[in-house]
């Protein structure tokens, strides 16, 4: 175990800085225009290497930053980022921030670097924290930094997507000399040199390349490594999404390189492994108002959202409707809370070997210790809070005449202690209550719980019908 290597990625999705963050990427991205060397894909690599003219005897190669995120040192990429801020203050509106304001605003977003594993607490030391949304940009600005003191004149081309760099030099000497430099800038960020195959293609991000003649030679690529892994024909997603998943796929190529055989014949083998054939198909859109306001609802099947899809459009509503596949296994069975080693809550009664009592969103099911009988119910709020109110009607129940466990511990358990519940939790995360009501219903339909009252199963058949 002492020889894996491990790199934890802490997510500020939600997180105190986010939104602080979020406002750095959209003040701060503009000055990616006056980064030379960077690109934002596959597409403006295509662009920009077709347009450059490469002698015979020119040399190219591609450079990977090691590790870039975590051997950054956050001071210096601060610091080099608001230096490009200073040069091109006149072209970037600040929106009414000095550059004070913004070194704040980055020293504390950077700050927000820590994480909890075992209910023990880390916080990263040095590099920039992946999951932080600003990281890619202090990274791509540090970066240039490195590089304006470090090109050679001999570079005749020099085009870099975050840490892959693709290189063109007079000679084999001028890129080597110019990996020297790159790497002796700073004591942590190294550079490694990857040179063409034997047929003299060398991949950079999606493409293959090669120079023959002064031209260059463009393919659709994908890494030895993937799995070719997409969006299944069979899988319980719209329609349409499945349609943009090989749409899309098939445009990247195409604007890559047009009229490849190699590539539409991998792509082919590509589709035909994740069941698609040749055949054509009818498609539809789920009904979008111009800014309306999004309506989600989970995706049951396709001809229940395409009916859904029609009422909402013939009613005119102002609303963007969306449906929401069902949870995947992955989703289901990764969590990056799950390893954690249990409630810290003391006397939690809720949660066993995973912690549950704080989840909102969820649709849940209660089995009764000592009968076995189930309830099964949802809630948008912390699930403990709920729960605790069931509790209550279960220990009082002349409290509470008309709730579901009132009457069980009146109908089944009269002369005994209260028992205790088991809780499952069927469906955690949705945040839109008619979803909730909708997963809730399905949930009562197909385990036909005994103690959710008459009136209860009743509205969860009317909702489903």
């Amino acid at each position: 175990m002492s020889n894996i290597k491990t790199r934890p990625i802490i997510s500020s999705c939600g997180g105190p800085s986010d939104r602080i963050s979020w406002l750095l990427v959209k003040l701060l991205s503009p000055l990616l225009h006056y980064v030379g060397a960077h690109i934002v894909n596959s597409q403006e690599f295509v662009s920009a290497i077709q347009k450059c003219r490469v002698p015979e005897s020119s040399c190219y190669v591609s450079f990977d930053a090691v590790s870039l995120y975590t051997n950054i040192d956050n001071s210096s990429a601060v610091k080099s980022l608001l230096e490009l801020l200073n040069n091109h203050s006149n072209e970037v509106s600040m929106w009414g921030f000095s550059t004070s304001d913004i070194e704040i605003l980055l020293e504390a977003t950077l700050a927000c670097n820590t994480f909890r594993f075992n209910n023990i607490f880390y916080a990263q030391k040095r590099g920039l924290a992946m999951g932080i949304r600003i990281a890619p940009l202090l990274a791509i600005v540090f970066l240039d930094h490195i590089e304006k003191a470090s090109l050679t004149k001999g570079i005749l081309f020099y085009k870099r997507y975050i840490d892959d760099v693709f290189a063109i030099g007079s000679s084999r000497s001028t890129l080597i000399s110019t990996l020297t430099e790159l790497n002796s800038k700073d004591v942590n960020i190294k550079f490694t040199m990857e040179e063409p195959e034997k047929d003299g293609f060398l991949p950079f991000l999606n493409t293959r390349v090669r120079f023959c003649n002064g031209r260059s030679e463009i393919r659709w690529y994908r890494k030895q490594s993937s799995k070719n892994i997409m969006l299944h024909s069979r899988s319980a997603h719209p329609t349409y999404m499945k349609v943009n998943v090989v749409r899309n796929l098939k445009r990247t190529s195409e604007r890559i390189a047009e009229n490849d055989k190699e590539s539409e014949e991998a792509i082919q083998r590509i589709l035909s492994e994740n069941g698609y054939n040749n055949g054509s198909t009818n498609t539809w859109r789920p009904f979008s108002a111009p800014d309306g306001i999004a309506l989600v609802l989970p995706y049951l099947n396709e001809c229940t959202s395409k009916q859904v899809n029609i009422v909402v459009k013939r009613s005119g509503l102002p609303v963007r409707l969306i449906f929401r596949p069902p949870p995947t296994l992955r989703e289901i069975l990764t969590s990056s809370r799950i390893y954690e080693s249990g409630c810290d809550a003391e006397d939690c009664h809720y949660c066993s070997d995973q912690k549950i009592c704080h989840l909102r969103g969820t649709v849940y099911m209660i089995t009764c210790d000592k009968c076995g009988q189930r309830y099964i119910g949802e809630t948008g709020r912390p699930l403990k809070e709920r729960l605790d109110e069931h509790r209550r009607a279960f220990t009082s129940p002349q409290s509470y005449p008309n709730n579901s466990f009132s009457k069980h511990r009146t109908a089944v358990h009269t002369r005994e202690s209260p028992p205790l519940f088991k809780i499952t939790v069927l469906h955690r995360h949705l945040e839109q209550p008619l979803e909730r009501k909708i997963m809730e219903a399905r949930e009562i339909k197909r385990h036909n719980p005994e103690i959710n009252s008459r009136d209860e199963l009743a509205e969860a058949l009317r909702l489903i019908a």
